[in-house]
């Protein structure tokens, strides 16, 4: 299985608080996964043409514990699988205590123009 891991250090604008999904200065779940769609994203994006990026069209998560802004956070991701132009991810989100999150993710390989095109045909 292919895994790939990248760091991120929760800021305060990456909390709850100032997100708004809750009331904490932890690290907010909608900001955590934008540390996971990130880290899938740029896994991907080195075995992509330049005509393809990938979007997010599932994610399930856990949200296990908090985390304080100025913490260093791991977010771990491995293939476990790909259908055509989806692929399949399992994480796990580390701070430098212990396990944050776990889930899985999964991402579409698209054309960027042809899906831009498709957008603006919409009203």
């Amino acid at each position: 299985m292919k895994e790939f891991s990248k760091k991120f250090v929760v800021g305060s604008k990456d909390t709850a608080k100032e997100i708004g999904s809750g009331d904490l200065d932890v690290l907010a779940t909608p900001a955590m996964l934008a540390m996971v769609e990130n880290t899938t994203k740029e896994y991907l994006h080195k075995e992509l043409a330049s005509e393809e990026t990938s979007v997010g069209t599932l994610i399930n998560a856990k949200h296990l514990r908090p985390s304080k802004v100025g913490a260093t956070i791991t977010v771990k991701v491995k293939v476990e699988s790909q259908e055509t132009s989806k692929i399949n991810f399992s994480f796990d989100v580390f701070d430098e205590v212990e396990i944050v999150a776990t889930g899985i993710h999964q991402r579409a390989v698209i054309l960027t123009d042809v899906f831009l095109d498709k957008l603006a045909l919409r009203k």
